[in-house]
């Protein structure tokens, strides 16, 4: 279930699962304008057949204008990018078209001649198609509040309808009512959108990513080291022996090594740094910004120490069990793929485990060992 942070704003959600939705919300933008450039036209035919001859024309000119200014959301949305900022740029401006195009239809009508149920409705109408989208609470919320302002002055405007009156008590009440219930559908999209991306991107005994997400973490360090030159490196961490722990006290104690180690291993990150399950027995330290060797040797002794420093209760019996990673360093080199470095990541961590286990293998000591 989303925490009431989730459901109010995006700020809440992580990077890649904002990437995601924008992803997901831009196919449904592109469907939208498609549906919207093909029914306002058509919608034409009922103007054609039940309002005057110079009044439809104007209308006409309007749906043909509506028409032209929707045409590049359709390109313009292969620019969004996955940014949040600009998704909402683009959202802003289908609502301001649309909004445009029902303040000239009702200066069109004028306050003596009586609104079709269609143009009326308009304004409901649109908050319904909004809720395609999976969009926080304080997002629908400020797009509903659009929408009133601009009918709320169109009808005191241009029909002269008073504010204050019955018929605009009952507009108001009802399209509350309708953005209400698109806000919540809009959540339980975002609520589902949100399970399905932690249930394929998180491991379900360890709480933390799985290696699908870590894959793509690494795929995105290594475009930050191409264009922004900015380093990082990988340290692969496993539990020395862990088949003897699951042989010895079965895989109920080897499940609880697996998540203690993984909340010493987390208790020790700082901001920036990504932690996953790589498989297995092991795992995955993504370390952005690494300025070198050293602090990346550092820190992984850092990780090292802390999961030996931890004792940890066996679930079938009273023991408590001690329990040591070794961990093999690599940097990212230029014009080095994900697996290659993936690959000199292993080699030092099986130089770890042949060193004696329970001790750290990093790019220094590999050369050491060459030379």
């Amino acid at each position: 279930m989303l925490k009431l942070s989730e459901f109010w704003s995006a700020r809440a959600h992580s990077e890649d699962f904002t990437l995601t939705r924008m992803g997901f919300m831009t196919v449904r933008l592109r469907l939208l304008t498609c549906l919207l450039m093909v029914g306002i036209p058509a919608w034409g035919l009922v103007d054609w057949l039940t309002l005057g001859e110079a009044q439809f024309g104007l209308l006409l000119k309007a749906r043909a204008f509506c028409l032209l200014a929707l045409s590049p959301l359709i390109p313009l949305s292969y620019l969004i990018h996955f940014r949040r900022e600009r998704m909402k740029l683009a959202l802003g401006y289908l609502m301001t078209v649309m909004m445009l195009f029902s303040l000239f239809c009702l200066a069109s009508f004028g306050p003596d001649q009586p609104l079709q149920a269609g143009y009326s409705a308009f304004p409901y109408l649109l908050i319904s198609l909004f809720a395609i989208f999976p969009v926080p609470l304080s997002l629908s919320l400020q797009l509903a509040a659009c929408i009133l302002l601009a009918m709320l002055g169109g009808n005191w405007l241009l029909l002269g309808q008073p504010l204050l009156g019955g018929a605009t008590l009952d507009q108001v009440w009802l399209l509350c009512l309708f953005a209400l219930a698109s806000a919540w559908v809009q959540c339980g999209q975002l609520n589902m959108l949100l399970q399905l991306y932690r249930e394929s991107t998180t491991d379900e005994l360890t709480g933390m990513m799985n290696r699908r997400l870590l894959m793509k973490r690494l795929e995105q360090a290594r475009a930050r080291f191409l264009y922004q030159q900015q380093d990082f490196a990988l340290l692969l961490l496993d539990l020395d022996r862990f088949k003897r722990i699951n042989d010895t006290f079965g895989h109920l104690a080897g499940d609880a090594v697996l998540k203690e180690v993984a909340a010493s291993l987390a208790e020790q990150l700082e901001p920036g740094m990504v932690l996953g399950r790589y498989g297995g027995e092991e795992f995955a330290v993504l370390l952005p910004r690494c300025e070198g060797a050293g602090q990346a040797r550092e820190f992984a002794e850092r990780l090292r120490l802390a999961v030996e420093a931890r004792l940890i209760k066996s679930p079938t019996s009273e023991e408590l069990l001690e329990v040591t990673v070794s961990i093999g360093v690599a940097m990212m080199q230029p014009s080095e793929s994900v697996e290659s470095l993936l690959n000199r990541a292993d080699e030092r961590l099986y130089q770890a485990k042949v060193a004696g286990r329970n001790c750290v293998v990093g790019p220094e000591a590999a050369a050491a060992r060459v030379a």
